[in-house]
């Protein structure tokens, strides 16, 4: 078992400490489709205010935490290819210097292990909460 937690942490570097600090504090969410069955993820994470952002890109803000450095958002996670966070967009795509971002690994560790919270929504729904990404 110290085996593979030491590879993983070679593979993501800091991005496992902070997907398994997601995870411990029941952050992610699995959303099923009823009758298709189809599945995404929303993660939640603490975004600090000091993170160099784009210009254009403003993350969804759905509930800022108690401390006013410190913002609550979520991202949409698509199994497992796709994350709506800049740094998917940025550190994965743009550049390659990352296999996923933090919101995907805690997703994929999540769904391992068991750690989430699933909720069954009729598909109209499910197609809602996509195109509201």
């Amino acid at each position: 078992i110290w085996f593979g937690c030491s590879s993983l942490g070679f593979l993501f570097d800091k991005g496992l400490d902070k997907a398994v600090d997601i995870v411990q504090n029941s952050c992610v969410k699995r959303v099923v489709g009823e009758t298709s069955g189809r599945e995404i993820f929303q993660v939640k994470a603490r975004l600090s205010t000091s993170r160099r952002q784009s210009k254009t890109w403003q993350p969804r803000q759905h509930k800022p935490s108690s401390d006013s450095a410190t913002k609550v958002d979520e991202y949409l996670v698509l199994p497992f290819h796709y994350c709506s966070c800049h740094a998917f967009q940025f550190e994965v795509i743009n550049r390659g210097e990352a296999f996923m971002c933090k919101h995907i690994l805690a997703a994929r560790l999540a769904r391992a292990l068991g750690k989430m919270v699933t909720i069954v929504v009729n598909d109209d729904l499910l197609a809602q909460v996509l195109l509201s990404y």
